[in-house]
């Protein structure tokens, strides 16, 4: 099998099931805080915003680790089944053995931190794995078509852990779903240990390098700055409102059924969005996918959440919404891709995606987890709030274009991929 088609394919099932946790932890919130459970939502919030941190911090090691070593295969493993132990630790506050809050706020908070370590791994090595099989060609395209299979794991795997949670109940259902997390890791391993740095099929010992600094190439730093700011100012917004889009539809329709179906159907149409602006990166670049992504984004969001009561418009805004927003993987990989030198391409993508993304995500939780406690403001009207950070992304965007421009294109642009 061709090296390009192996590592699109093995990435994929790992970008499948990496974001199938996407929603995970949000969705549990609302279990967690029912009467029964007793558990408070505010710490709950703490929790999620510790979890989104801890994966931004880890983010850092593991693309060091991946740019001064060989071994992808093996960390794209270790991140799928940390994400598998993390579902386990989520299901024991839940089992009748387990009566005492102080067990239950710790399993929940050990969960977070878990998952938050598992997320860390994927998407800087997936993009690493297919930028390094494609040998210098134009990783974009490709990586659209991995991120689809990203959207359909936050779609899919979401209802699916939904179902077992309701037909199960919470403990069992996810014991059952940390299966396929242990099954698919294995699989996954096996299809992409052949896939290194130094060729495909090498036999060779993974080895450690010493690093260049980023700070040695000209116009790196500037350009990664200014692109980490606008990644950091748009996540503050979406990881805000996918952290708490699951508790505002079930307060809106006040039925869990319903919430899963309105996200998982929502979280679908970037299964076709993702290609979609993976295909506009190649063609007028990054920075103008991600302007294109900012501005749909917004003409959707806003009406959503100033017009409610309509469960099918509310989803059709929001399907909108979702397939111009969570594009990210195409769009900021791939643009970090076209500018960035390979030997840099992990260290690189840390930034983007463990910082900007990561951390900016973790920010935006924070705060709305902060002033729905302290203030008592409605997610209707934080929402309204956030959408402040998605505009000023939208302006700092307008700068990157001047920053790329001083870097070398790193690719050779072509209509088709030959073997």
């Amino acid at each position: 099998m061709r090296e390009d088609i192996k590592a699109l394919l093995s990435t994929s099932a790992a970008h499948f099931s990496n974001d199938g946790v996407f929603l995970l932890f949000s969705s549990l919130i609302v279990y967690y805080s029912e009467p029964s459970m007793g558990l408070n939502i505010t710490i709950l919030g703490f929790f999620a915003t510790i979890y989104i941190l801890v994966s931004g911090i880890a983010s850092i090691p593991v693309g060091r680790l991946s740019d001064s070593s060989d071994m992808d295969p093996e960390l794209m493993f270790a991140g799928i089944v940390v994400i598998g132990i993390s579902v386990l630790l989520f299901a024991v506050p839940f089992s009748f053995a387990v009566s005492s809050l102080s067990i239950k706020y710790l399993f929940a908070g050990a969960g977070a931190i878990v998952l938050g370590f598992g997320q860390a791994f994927y998407h800087p090595l997936g993009a690493s794995i297919i930028r390094t099989s494609l040998r210098g060609k134009d990783s974009s395209t490709y990586l659209g078509i991995n991120g689809s299979f990203g959207s359909m794991g936050r779609a899919i795997l979401l209802f699916v852990a939904g179902i077992l949670i309701i037909d199960f109940n919470p403990f069992f259902g996810l014991i059952i779903f940390s299966t396929y997390y242990f099954a698919i890791s294995v699989i996954i391993y096996l299809s992409s240990r052949s896939l290194r740095k130094n060729g495909a099929r090498s036999k060779k010992r993974p080895e450690h390098t010493n690093l260049k600094p980023m700070r040695e190439y000209p116009g790196v730093i500037g350009f990664l700055s200014v692109l980490t700011s606008t990644i950091f100012l748009r996540s503050v917004f979406l990881m805000a409102i996918a952290t708490y889009t699951f508790k505002y539809i079930d307060s809106t329709y006040h039925s869990n059924y319903l919430s899963f179906l309105f996200l998982s159907s929502a979280l679908a149409t970037p299964i076709l969005g993702q290609p979609v602006f993976g295909l506009l990166t190649k063609k007028i670049g990054g920075n103008m996918a991600l302007l294109a992504s900012s501005v749909i984004s917004i003409f959707a969001f806003t009406p959503f959440i100033l017009i409610t009561g309509n469960f099918y418009f509310s989803l059709s805004l929001f399907s909108i919404y979702s397939f111009a927003a969570f594009t990210g993987f195409p769009s900021i990989l791939g643009f970090v891709g076209q500018k960035i030198p390979l030997e840099l391409t992990t260290r690189a993508s840390t930034w983007t995606w463990g910082i900007g993304s990561t951390m900016g995500g973790a920010t935006g939780v924070m705060i709305v987890t902060e002033m729905h406690d302290q203030l008592n403001y409605s997610f209707q009207f934080l929402f309204q709030i956030m959408l402040v950070f998605l505009l000023l992304s939208a302006v700092t965007n307008l700068f990157i274009g001047k920053f790329s421009a001083r870097l070398e294109n790193q690719v050779q642009i072509e209509k088709t991929y030959s073997s």
